[in-house]
């Protein structure tokens, strides 16, 4: 029997969900959740140095049987900083997200917005007040912006735009 404890609340309702413990065998826990009792586990979290704080888990949100999401814990202060994200189902993650400041709220976001495998929108949450203030695009798949948008003052009001290249520069010159 491990004297190993810890508690989770991986559906964010306040209240410690009954989990299962197993040893990795080299010194780490699994730790597994049901949500939906249907003796699957839909959430897998991983203390990989048994110090009581989660590295990183997987989620299955919908439960289907499969995680579309992984959380981590960059920082080791037990806070799951990063995010991947399978939005699509398809095995795939095409979306990350980023807690720079450790506020629980996601202030930098990638996604792979038409699903091909490319990142190609940015956006961030410059002040940590909640809002998108700066967002890139690159809709050509070119590596490089094509528009970046900001709210410079944070009024909650995009008042810069700026193009990277002449193609998506409807002011450039032909």
């Amino acid at each position: 029997m491990s004297e190993y404890e810890i508690n989770v609340d991986t559906d964010g309702d306040g209240n410690w969900d009954q989990h299962t413990v197993e040893a990795d065998g080299n010194g780490g826990y699994n730790i597994y959740v049901d949500q939906n009792n249907d003796g699957r586990a839909d959430f897998v979290g991983h203390d990989t140095d048994g110090d009581g704080l989660l590295e990183s888990a997987e989620y299955d949100r919908d439960f289907d049987g499969k995680f579309e999401s992984q959380n981590v814990d960059t920082t080791g202060d037990g806070w799951f900083d990063e995010q991947y994200t399978d939005r699509d189902g398809d095995g795939v993650f095409d979306a990350a997200y980023g807690d720079t400041n450790d506020d629980g709220q996601w202030d930098r976001t990638v996604t792979d917005s038409n699903y091909d495998g490319t990142a190609d929108t940015w956006e961030a949450d410059r002040n940590y007040d909640g809002n998108t203030d700066w967002q890139a695009r690159d809709t050509d798949q070119d590596g490089q912006y094509n528009t970046v948008t900001s709210d410079e003052n944070y009024n909650g009001t995009y008042d810069t735009v700026r193009y990277g290249d002449a193609e998506t520069n409807p002011y450039a010159s032909a």
